[in-house]
């Protein structure tokens, strides 16, 4: 820890010279207990508890790399005329925020090593308890944090403009680095990457964003939507639990999984990285849901009800973003729509009435065949 305590003042381990006199009278802010100072050639100055001693407040396993990293906070803070005050404790809900910015009541949180969904999820509801934002910035090990929906679920806030994003600053390479427009496409996460030398440089692009983003956009296809296939192919002889559960809902109707409808995987524009189980899982799941007949009505209330349930079963959580059940209504309503597109339902006073049934391929080969030779891109 870079911060310690004398006769209730702070101290920056930064700024200790290491006094004889002084060092037998640090404590811990968190737990008072004695704490040692330590540092060394390669080594950054700061504070550690003695080896038999626990504290609920601080680690003594923190890297190199996280200390040097929120020096770096701090200290650009500062140069952009911003009060930064390291290892921040809140007493209320016995937690130390890496580095507190008293205006405007942020707090950034510096994540070199592994953390669980829950505990990231309760630290950050402690802060917000308290009025106080959370930015999560992820260190070298986490880099790969956009690719994988678990990181996603953790890490990721949103905006209007950079759709869902990750922020991060490798201690290695001295650099901040922003991963926007997270997506889901045709199965596999993909994004848009910024690098920056400084935090100013990134906050100002977070805030002001460039026009030039509103020309990015995805598109499944037809080379995606074959990867896919391949992937869901190998997966299913692996049985792979992503996929079997689909697998099994699509055997008991006399379908084929890979065999799914070409509207299933989505066109541009869609793609948030909101499902659990791939958007595909869920978008074939509504069409068993809804294509059980020719000319079946569907209330309002049963729309909903599926929409209720396929959030229940496919939904991904997000820790850092309030309100994201709105997502999932934004997608369900837009592939009802693609559906109406297609000719396959059409909206009525009290809901919808199925026009066509959407038509499945026999098996992989069928389909792989039939998109090998589809001009334009079928979807």
């Amino acid at each position: 820890m870079l911060i310690a305590m004398i006769n209730n003042q702070l101290v920056n381990a930064a700024e200790f010279k290491g006094q004889k006199n002084l060092a037998n009278r640090l404590v811990c802010p968190g737990c008072r207990q004695t704490v040692i100072f330590k540092r060394g050639k390669y080594r950054i100055p700061h504070f550690s508890h003695k080896s038999n001693r626990v504290c609920g407040s601080f680690s003594e396993n923190e890297s190199q790399a996280h200390l040097q990293g929120k020096l770096t906070f701090q200290r650009q803070l500062r140069a952009m005329a911003t009060e930064a005050v390291l290892e921040y404790y809140l007493p209320t809900i016995e937690q130390r925020a890496d580095v507190y910015l008293p205006s405007p009541k942020l707090i950034l949180e510096y994540q070199c090593s592994p953390i669980s969904f829950a505990e990231l999820s309760r630290r950050t509801a402690n802060y917000q308890s308290l009025g106080i934002d959370v930015v999560w910035v992820l260190g070298d090990r986490h880099l790969n944090a956009a690719k994988r929906l678990d990181g996603v679920a953790k890490f990721a806030r949103f905006s209007t403009q950079l759709g869902f994003y990750i922020i991060f600053y490798s201690a290695k390479n001295q650099q901040f680095r922003i991963d926007f427009q997270i997506r889901e496409v045709a199965g596999k996460l993909t994004s848009h990457m910024r690098l920056f030398k400084t935090l100013a440089e990134l906050k100002r692009f977070i805030d002001h964003p460039p026009s030039a983003l509103q020309q990015y956009s995805v598109r499944a296809t037809n080379s995606a939507i074959l990867h896919q296939l391949n992937r869901i192919q190998r997966s299913i002889v692996l049985k792979n639990p992503t996929y079997l559960d689909m697998v099994t809902r699509c055997y008991q109707r006399r379908k084929v999984f890979v065999g799914c409808p070409l509207i299933c995987h989505g066109k541009e524009g869609e793609g948030w990285p909101i499902f659990r189980r791939t958007a595909l899982c869920w978008r074939v799941w509504i069409v068993l849901q809804l294509f059980t007949g020719s000319n079946r009505e569907i209330s309002n209330q049963e729309l909903n009800q599926v929409f209720k349930q396929s959030v229940q079963l496919f939904g991904q959580q997000f820790a850092q973003v309030d309100d994201y059940v709105r997502f999932f209504q934004m997608a369900f309503t837009s592939f009802i729509f693609s559906l109406r597109a297609g000719g396959y339902l059409r909206h009525t006073v009290a809901g919808v009435q199925i026009i066509k049934q959407p038509v499945w391929f026999a098996d992989y080969d069928e389909k792989r065949q039939y998109i090998m030779t589809a001009k334009p891109e079928v979807c």
